[in-house]
């Protein structure tokens, strides 16, 4: 499930890759763009550049250490090494697809922040969703009510990292869902990864009885 779901957001990505140029794409930005530029206020652009803040190397940085520190010291150095191995893998391939597209910033729009190089897929969604997707994911594993809720609570701040890059006048949408679609494809190899001997004996399981 979790290879067929990789696959699908793979796909979805390179659909997209080939239509930002189009019309409909391009004018899909510009509305949700404008619409987002259309809500600016002091006290909102504060908080989305603090939002978007999350989504920068250095916020990566200091969550990967506290929390590779946090998994080795419960004993969990698989989950750590995978956790270094995400964040290393989103950001390599990032840079390798904006380099490749070459698609530039909305140039029309004023920038809230500073932002340099090509901007398809955005950094920011597509290491977001990959790095502290997978954070997510292991609190969701760990089988208690505060761990569902910190994941809950991390996944908004996911989407709303997205969010803020358009309303920052840095991205277009389509920057921001194509980051997602390739994040989500290397999570959902991350929670291949992830799997221990307990869920693939679940999954035998349901694949192989309960479906009889």
């Amino acid at each position: 499930m979790r290879a067929g779901l990789a696959l699908l957001l793979m796909i979805g990505f390179i659909v997209l890759g080939f239509a930002i140029s189009t019309a409909a794409i391009e004018s899909s930005d510009r509305m949700i763009g404008d619409f987002l530029h259309s809500l600016r206020a002091e006290g909102l652009n504060s908080m989305m550049s603090v939002v978007g803040g999350l989504g920068a190397t250095s916020a990566f940085a200091v969550v990967l250490a506290l929390g590779a520190a946090v998994l080795l010291w419960l004993r969990k150095g698989k989950e750590a090494l995978l956790l270094v191995v995400t964040l290393i893998a989103a950001w390599l391939s990032n840079s390798l697809l904006k380099n490749w597209i070459a698609r530039e910033r909305p140039v029309d729009w004023e920038r809230l922040a500073e932002a340099d190089g090509y901007s398809f897929p955005s950094g920011n969604a597509m290491i977001s969703l990959a790095f502290y997707g997978l954070i997510a994911l292991m609190l969701l594993r760990s089988g208690n009510g505060w761990g569902r809720s910190a994941a809950i609570v991390v996944y908004i701040f996911i989407f709303l990292i997205g969010v803020s890059r358009i309303y920052l006048g840095v991205h277009y949408a389509s920057d921001i869902i194509g980051g997602f679609l390739a994040g989500g494809t290397l999570l959902a190899l991350a929670a291949l990864a992830l799997r221990t001997k307990q869920d693939r004996k679940t999954d035998y399981y349901f694949k192989n009885v309960i479906k009889r």
